[in-house]
C-alpha cells in the first residue's frame, strides 16, 4: 500500500491526528459521519430483513400449530369414542351416518349359549362371557329367536 493510503487509514482510525489542521479534521469528521450513515443504513436493512423472515417463520409455525392442534383434537375425539366402544358405551357424535346406526345401544346377545340347531341352552353357559355385537336390533332378530 502507498504511504498516503496508510496515513489516511490511520486518520480514519483516529491515529496521528496531530498533523491535521481544522479544515482537514472537519473533512475527516464528515467522511466518518457519512460512513456511519451507510453502516447504520445497511445494519437497519439487515435487521428489517431478519425481522421479516422471523415473522414469516412465526406465521408458518402458527399455521402448523393450528393443524397439529386440529389433528390432536380429532385423535382425542377418536380415542374417546374408541374408549366408549371398549367400555360398551355409545359415542356422543353429531355425525348423521354414525347416529343412524347408533340410535340405540345394541342388545347383548350371547350366541355361544345356544346350539345351532335346537336353540337349547347349553349347561354351564352362564359362565360364558357375553358377546356384544355392534349391529342394529333389526338385524339381530334372527339370532335371538
Amino acid at each position: 500500500m502507498s504511504k498516503v493510503i496508510i496515513v489516511t487509514l490511520r486518520h480514519l482510525m483516529g491515529e496521528e491526528l496531530e498533523t491535521l489542521n481544522f479544515k482537514e479534521l472537519q473533512q475527516l469528521e464528515q467522511q466518518l459521519e457519512c460512513s456511519l450513515k451507510h453502516i447504520r443504513s445497511r445494519k437497519s436493512q439487515l435487521m428489517h430483513e431478519s425481522i421479516s423472515e422471523l415473522q414469516r417463520k412465526e406465521r408458518s409455525l402458527q399455521e402448523e400449530n393450528k393443524v397439529l392442534q386440529k389433528e390432536l383434537a380429532e385423535k382425542q375425539k377418536a380415542h374417546k369414542q374408541q374408549g366408549q366402544w371398549d367400555h360398551g358405551q355409545q359415542p356422543q357424535t353429531s355425525s348423521s351416518s354414525s347416529s343412524f346406526m347408533m340410535r340405540e345401544a345394541p342388545p347383548t346377545v350371547n350366541i355361544s349359549n345356544y346350539t345351532a340347531s335346537a336353540g337349547v341352552r347349553v349347561d354351564g353357559a352362564a359362565d360364558q362371557p357375553q358377546v356384544r355385537i355392534g349391529l342394529p336390533p333389526w338385524m339381530l332378530t334372527h339370532l335371538s329367536g
